[in-house]
């Protein structure tokens, strides 16, 4: 694989159940990371898109929470049939999803 141009990072952190801020792993993200990477291979964008796991992003209140770089580019609530549309949308036309946009006021927790 040469250099990407776009990395996803997919928040996977689990907090464990009755956090009071929940937790991306326990929405989904763990999850959410295979279907990208299959949406990726499908979509033969498995040169260009990265796909990573991250710990948290520090918005697990308002997850499941993804971020594509280099376009710096925050998704909050993101849910599994949210991917396509990221997917062919974002990763593959650079047109980011705008309904998804996580609001610049969140909080960074």
């Amino acid at each position: 694989m040469s250099r990407p141009e776009r990395h996803l990072l997919i928040c996977a952190n689990n907090r464990g159940p009755g956090h009071p801020r929940g937790s991306c792993g326990e929405k989904g993200g763990e999850r959410f990371v295979g279907v990208m990477k299959d949406l990726i291979r499908e979509n033969g964008l498995k040169e260009r898109v990265l796909v990573s796991r991250t710990g948290c992003l520090k918005h697990c209140s308002l997850g499941v929470t993804a971020a594509v770089y280099p376009d710096n580019v925050w998704y909050g609530g993101v849910t599994e049939g949210d991917l396509k549309e990221i997917c062919e949308r974002h990763l593959m036309k650079g047109s980011p999803v705008d309904r998804l946009f996580l609001p610049d006021d969140a909080p960074w927790e």
